[in-house]
């Protein structure tokens, strides 16, 4: 949620100036064409400021960034302040003015900024495109110049979806919750054991809803028959928490918690009371995420709780002014179908903060997993975000280490989203981070640290000039089969902040540009980027063709699922289907690095959270490029046990069971 004391952009003063730029922008390439400038205003002997737009790069790919040099002199015998706005203008003449700056020029001298614009976040279009400028100071005429460029096709593979929501049979509609902030979200399982995955779709105040898989693209709702129809629900995860080889289901929400048990049919019964997971009913459950943290092959689970904001409060200073923040949870296991609240092992967790998603994760490489819990900074004592490393077992229970701050991840932002991969195919687990006004890259370096990439291409730190961007649920997954992991961003608006509410926030695609050091910002070419006020998203390849799909929960709307359509262009795929038997037998918490054509690309098994509420399907997908043949499979077990596998055909699923050493 929004920053406690967070400023907007104020509009600029309409006053008048003369201003001098030098725009020159490039793409990245070797080839260089020059644009010519266009500008006006008074001869420098006039004095005050004057205006010049360079040029430099005359074209730009599709999906690819433009970066622009402004640069101000003063040729006036006092130091000026000026206000730069500029603009993207297309080629069917609309204006998207996308930043604003006021540069201080000390009188003989001049100032320069660099900023950049990618025209593919609003636009497919290519063709003839300009950056205009227009300038205001107090003390001169008025200014503006406009520099043009072309944006071409591109020659990549670009990820593309086709919206199938009604053929699919998963209409609905999720009200808007008490608290606008919240974020409703789904999780894919395979409740029947026939190989497809269901969805879960949660619903604060109507009941949740179960979609049944048909094998033919369909989908029938049958939450009534099946015994998930809970009402006030915010969070999924599927789990077989049992380890009887089903697919059981937690859900959290306003009010106490519940935990369905998965009778082996696909039929749930409520077993929350003996399991003892119904949490306080006075808190706001977000989400859950499983994981076995203390390796005995049994499902912890982790649910994450916000904040009250139920009172009778209608703007953003209200409720960070009257706010209860609500404390977290950790469970574990007993074995016999009950969980223990063991919460205290966690240091620092008796100060809760707004909670709102967390992951299971290794973030040092010891086999044992970590905590990272992601806070909304808000509220009148905000939290920055938690990683807590597994230290073992102790002389009186587990033992875990606040390392939040020395690891670099634990960040002061408004966290609703944490994607979890290998973006840059080292084989440490790499973090995207939504947030408010600028998403955020970590790179880890397996030892529980991370370094924060300020130029990967995903920050996106606003949709205009005059509103932040605002991200939620977060996937990073191959979406074009590439081999190389992208990020989806589901994006949309505050609810209970209208006078934030100044534009649409389309959802984002941010492709890897097969480097792993950079994404391209691609979202308008992707038939994704939705403007609803999307919040929680779930990926699955639920109709089998090796690509993943996106279920995307838009709230006080109808959600969305997005059927990847991406051009294969001979690119392979492969899904592993992982059944544990001295580990849990979803083998959450499952390394996984394939070697293909002299690359190596790793998964990690997660189950539940990272995605606002929500939770992807539990089968392992890996692109595989254009290789049509995989060298080697290494799995490593959450026991320990390391499994190879050679001669794997391409484009299937394989199912592997773990052996016994």
């Amino acid at each position: 949620m929004p920053l406690r004391g967070r400023h907007r952009s104020a509009l600029a003063a309409a006053l008048t100036a003369v201003v001098a730029l030098a725009l020159a922008a490039c793409s990245g390439g070797d080839d260089d064409t020059s644009a010519t400038p266009t500008s006006s205003g008074p001869d420098s002997s006039a004095g005050g400021l004057t205006v010049e737009l360079g040029g430099g790069r005359g074209a730009v790919p599709v999906g690819e960034p433009l970066d622009v040099t402004a640069t101000v002199s003063n040729h006036g015998s006092r130091s000026l302040s000026a206000s730069i706005d500029l603009s993207l203008v297309m080629p069917d003449g609309t204006e998207m003015p996308f930043h604003r700056t006021t540069l201080f020029v000390p009188f003989g001298d001049s100032v320069s900024e660099t900023v950049v614009v990618t025209p593919s976040r609003w636009t497919p279009a290519t063709g003839a495109f300009e950056v205009t400028a227009a300038v205001t100071d107090p003390a001169a005429a008025a200014a503006s110049g406009s520099f043009a460029f072309e944006v071409e096709p591109t020659t990549r593979v670009v990820p593309v979806f086709e919206d199938v929501t009604q053929q699919a049979g998963v209409v609905t509609d999720v009200p808007d919750p008490v608290c606008g902030q919240f974020a409703n979200g789904a999780a894919w399982g395979d409740i029947d054991g026939d190989g497809r995955p269901d969805l879960a779709v949660t619903r604060l105040g109507e009941p949740a809803q179960l979609f049944v898989n048909q094998a033919d693209g369909t989908f029938v709702e049958e939450s009534a028959t099946r015994g998930t129809a809970v009402s006030d629900t915010n969070g999924a995860a599927f789990a077989d928490y049992d380890d009887d080889g089903d697919a059981d289901l937690m859900l959290v929400g306003d009010g106490s918690d519940v935990l369905l048990r998965n009778d082996g049919t696909g039929r749930f019964a409520d077993v929350t009371a003996e399991a003892g997971v119904a949490g306080d009913p006075s808190h706001r459950g977000m989400s859950a995420t499983w994981g076995d943290y203390d390796g005995d092959g049994l499902l912890d689970l982790y649910v994450t709780n916000y904040m009250d904001c139920s009172g009778p409060w209608t703007t953003e200073e209200e409720i960070v002014a009257n706010v209860d923040y609500h404390a977290d949870v950790l469970y574990h296991n007993e074995g016999d179908g009950s969980f223990a609240d063991v919460t205290d092992e966690l240091p620092g967790s008796d100060d809760p903060a707004a909670g709102f998603t967390a992951a299971w994760l290794d973030a040092d490489s010891d086999g044992l997993l970590d905590l990272y819990l992601a806070n909304d900074f808000v509220g009148l004592s905000p939290d920055h975000n938690r990683l807590w490393r597994n230290t073992g077992a102790g002389t009186a229970g587990w033992t875990f280490e606040d390392v939040s701050l020395d690891s670099g991840a634990g960040l002061y932002m408004n966290t609703m989203g944490v994607g979890i991969g290998d973006v840059d195919r080292d084989g440490d687990l790499d973090l995207a981070l939504s947030n408010i006004g600028g998403n955020k890259l970590l790179r880890g370096n397996g030892d529980a640290t991370f370094v924060e990439e300020t130029a990967s291409g995903i920050e996106r730190p606003s949709q205009g000039i005059d509103y932040s961007t605002i991200t939620w649920g977060t996937v990073v997954a191959d979406f074009d089969l590439d081999g190389w992991d992208d990020v989806f961003m589901a994006a949309g608006n505050l609810p209970q902040a209208p006078e934030v509410k100044v534009g649409e926030q389309p959802n984002m695609l941010f492709l890897n540009d097969g480097t792993g050091q950079h994404f391209l910002d691609v979202s308008s070419l992707t038939g994704a980027d939705g403007v609803g006020e999307s919040k929680g998203v779930a990926a699955a390849d639920y109709d089998g063709d090796g690509a993943l799909d996106l279920f995307v929960v838009d709230q006080s709307g109808q959600p969305h699922l997005y059927r990847n359509v991406t051009p294969r262009e001979g690119r392979h795929w492969l899904e592993l289907d992982l059944a544990g038997t001295q580990s849990n037998a979803d083998a959450c918490g499952a390394f996984v690095h394939v070697a293909v054509a002299g690359a190596t690309i790793s998964r990690v098994q997660l189950c539940g959270s990272g995605a606002s509420g929500s939770g992807h399907d539990h089968r392992i997908h890996i692109g595989l490029g254009t290789a049509a043949s995989v060298d080697s499979i290494e799995i490593i077990w959450p026991s320990g046990v390391r499994q190879l596998l050679d001669d794997v055909g391409v484009d299937q699923v394989v199912s592997v069971v773990e052996p016994s050493s």
